[in-house]
């Protein structure tokens, strides 16, 4: 009996059961982690002897603090892949882009399916046409894991996309809120006029933080969530600063032109830094495709007169 229709059905109940085996052994040992650390805290109390985590772990093998870091590391990588945390990830990211195509996470796992669905069928039929069991099973895989995975890069490369625009965007807008703060209006007008004034992906999301705080929700929780949705590092620096200087009495117009002016500088030294770099880029191209047709156009013609000559 051949194993060739097989194969495929095969390489995929072995994969689902070694991903498996190794979630559940991430969940048993941090488990096994937690619960080992609690009764060494508890022990060393009973008797006196309390300790702090960094001594309790120095007190473990030195091979288990090792690889500990990368069993972490492997073990938020499990949790990001959980349907609930990848689901409030794809509801962050679609929120952030503007719902493109109209997609909703649910969606989004549909579209992630489909496609799977229809580049494994085109590798099953370029696999047919190579001739191999084998080659028929490594472009089923191929082509299921490229089509579930290239809605997820699509939309990264959006959120990537977005996050650019916002950076090219903040400092002009910070200035505009600035000096409708100078002006005497307070932050939450003034960045009612930011809103009412420009247009972008910035200003949707100004525009959402004001009508949660309309609608009740503290100040700090709106702009930190506005904050973290963006993943812009600068924009989130910034709602800290406004927050600090809220809390501290320092003036907020201040703060925000002064991180206007930041975002100004780092923006003309990653432009220098680019610019440096573009020298580099272009050494390759030039070595690699320039140089060889050159050599090939000057010495061409002497290589075919030495040749004729020898004959």
């Amino acid at each position: 009996m051949s194993l060739g229709p097989l194969l495929p059905l095969l390489v995929g109940v072995i994969a689902a059961a070694g991903v498996w085996l190794l979630a559940s052994g991430i969940v048993s040992a941090r488990a096994g982690d937690a619960t080992m650390l609690a009764r060494q805290r508890l022990a060393r109390q009973d008797i006196g002897l309390g300790q702090s985590a960094a001594a309790l772990e120095l007190e473990k093998p030195l091979l288990e603090r090792l690889f500990a870091p990368g069993r972490r590391w492997l073990a938020r990588q499990m949790t990001r892949l959980t349907p609930t945390a990848q689901a409030a990830n794809f509801r962050r990211q679609l929120d952030f882009v503007g719902d493109p195509l109209g997609l909703d996470p649910a969606g989004l796992q549909a579209l992630r399916i489909t496609a799977a669905a229809g580049l494994g069928a085109l590798g099953v039929a370029f696999g047919v046409l190579i001739g191999t069991s084998f080659a028929i099973g490594v472009a089923l895989l191929i082509g299921v894991a490229i089509g579930f995975y290239l809605p997820v890069i699509w939309l990264d490369q959006l959120v990537r996309q977005r996050r650019s625009e916002l950076e090219a965007v903040l400092p002009n807008a910070l200035d505009v809120v600035a000096i409708s703060m100078e002006a005497g209006l307070g932050l939450d007008r003034a960045l009612e006029q930011l809103v009412r004034h420009q247009e972008g992906p910035l200003t949707l999301l100004v525009a959402r933080a004001l009508r949660e705080i309309e609608l009740g929700r503290p100040r700090a929780d709106a702009l930190e969530d506005m904050a973290a949705a963006t993943g812009v590092e600068d924009f989130h620096s910034l709602v800290k600063g406004i927050l600090h200087a809220e809390r501290t009495g320092v003036p907020i117009a201040r703060t925000i032109a002064a991180h206007s002016a930041q975002m100004r500088v780092k923006r003309r030294l990653k432009i220098r830094t680019d610019a440096a770099r573009a020298s580099l880029k272009i050494l390759l191209p030039t070595v690699g495709c320039v140089f060889p047709t050159l050599w090939l156009i000057l010495l061409g013609p002497a290589v075919i007169v030495a040749l004729t000559l020898g004959h």
